[in-house]
């Protein structure tokens, strides 16, 4: 509806939207973000790009995410190199955990071997540069890079951006996609084409956003502030017919009445 060319479903929005459940221990499931998977699809018209944490523990349960989610539509599918910590608090950030380098390097060829359509897309993502010396880290890109997947997300690796994704650009030449870039480098077109970056994660903005609305919203009503104060906030007619799709199903109604 609004032109975007790629709809991105990060892990914790969809835990805290579908769920009301934090990103910071493991209490869903597979099965969860396949359906969640599903019902979106269900509704656009562009590709879904998901965050599937680390895809599973076995490689049986690896090939059976793989699967599924491309059995909903999913277009390409990302898989971190952490483990989610076992308890709130736990860990020191929730991406602080690393998955042995020559573990990750099995799971991504598993996914890559798991997958029946050739154009679904398997993205590594790491934590590698926030959380390892840079050599390091490189080694593990690099490792990463030659198991076969299709593209790399860095997640978290402000201040020194810019640099960073140098640094990865010389040790791989697959796509990039990146959290945090500064509106300089935004605006670099010769930087990003150089550097194969490909996809900018604004990083949930959008569901901040929502939640706040909301919850400002009835705090409002609540201390008996006035509805029609609240007008700018809500969407028009003309953008709920929009999104609940109500003039085309209006129209396939029309084109496909039952015979009397």
């Amino acid at each position: 509806m609004s032109g975007w060319r790629v709809c991105k479903l990060a892990g914790s929005v969809a835990k805290a939207t579908e769920l009301c459940l934090p990103d910071g221990v493991p209490l869903t499931n597979a099965t969860d973000m396949v359906e969640i998977c599903r019902r979106i699809n269900r509704v656009i018209e562009t590709s879904l790009m998901v965050d599937v944490d680390d895809a599973g523990e076995t490689p049986l349960q690896v090939y059976r995410l793989i699967r599924d989610l491309e059995a909903v539509g999913v277009s390409a599918i990302e898989i971190e190199d952490n483990l989610v910590p076992r308890e709130l608090g736990s860990a020191e950030g929730r991406h602080s955990q690393l998955i042995p380098a020559d573990e990750q390097v099995d799971k991504l060829k598993t996914a890559i071997a798991a997958r029946r359509d050739a154009s679904t897309v398997i993205i590594a993502r790491t934590s590698a540069l926030s959380e390892l010396p840079l050599p390091e880290a490189l080694r593990r890109i690099e490792a990463y890079a030659g198991s076969g997947v299709d593209a790399l997300m860095l997640p978290g690796i402000a201040p020194k951006t810019r640099s960073l994704i140098e640094a990865v650009h010389e040790v791989t030449a697959l796509p990039l996609c990146v959290v945090g870039l500064t509106q300089e480098m935004i605006e670099d077109r010769d930087f990003l084409e150089r550097n194969a970056v490909r996809i900018r994660y604004f990083g949930q903005p959008v569901h901040g956003m929502a939640v706040k609305t909301i919850y400002d919203s009835l705090e409002h009503l609540k201390a008996g502030g006035r509805l029609d104060e609240l007008d700018s906030l809500r969407a028009t007619p003309e953008l709920l017919n929009a999104v609940t799709r109500s003039g085309e199903l209006a129209e396939w109604s029309r084109a496909h009445p039952f015979s009397s």
